[in-house]
């Protein structure tokens, strides 16, 4: 990512720690679990946004290992609809 992704700063520390890893995918992971509990902590910061270019699969560790929802249910298309969703009226 340092050297594809304009403006993207790592660390050398992380370069460090990744290339030191047995098991680089599981250590980035951690990683960034890792972040999002050290955001959460930030006044003002109210979410994260997770992106794992070809690692889709891994999102939904990272979010329930970092516990970012609080017990709140992720939302997904569909979710806020039905009886219990806002009325039409109201948005008026």
């Amino acid at each position: 990512m340092r050297k594809n992704v304009p403006g993207m700063h790592v660390p050398d520390a992380l370069i460090a720690r990744l290339a030191g890893a047995k098991d680089q995918a599981r250590e980035g992971r951690e990683i960034c679990i890792e972040l999002i509990q050290a955001i959460r902590e930030i006044r003002g910061i109210h979410g994260v946004h997770v992106m794992a270019y070809r690692q889709e699969e891994t999102v939904a560790e990272i979010v329930d290992r970092s516990q970012v929802l609080q017990g709140r249910s992720p939302w997904y298309p569909g979710r806020d609809e039905g009886p219990s969703s806002v009325s039409k009226d109201r948005l008026k």
